[in-house]
């Protein structure tokens, strides 16, 4: 990967210092944190951005995908469904997350922080 040495001290360095960075949003599993990236899958499949081994999930059972600046789960009609604050994801429909939103799939629980 290469890397790019910018002079804070030039013009530009110091207008780039002025923008203010986007909130980076992630999942926190297990204590594992995991940035959020554009589209997250999430199942048992090895296939999968995030493999979790719990029976009660399917294996392929959600996505996370960003759209314009926010982040939406849609469940991919699995068998016993996703669940957002313990409020059911219709099959197939994208549900906006906000920070601090507990995802139940399965027997396992993710936040979004």
């Amino acid at each position: 990967m290469n890397e790019i040495t910018l002079d804070i001290k030039s013009n530009l360095g110091q207008r780039l210092k002025r923008i203010r960075k986007p909130e980076k949003r992630c999942l926190l599993f297990k204590n594992n944190i995991i940035p959020a990236a554009t589209k997250i899958t999430i199942g048992r499949d090895k296939m999968n951005n995030i493999v979790i081994y719990d029976n009660m999930i399917s294996r392929f059972h959600a996505v996370i995908q960003k759209i314009n600046q926010a982040y939406f789960i849609k469940d991919l009609n699995s068998t016993n469904g996703t669940s957002v604050n313990g409020k059911m994801v219709p099959g197939g429909k994208y549900i906006r997350l906000y920070p601090n939103d507990i995802i139940q799939l399965g027997r396992t629980d993710l936040s979004f922080i």
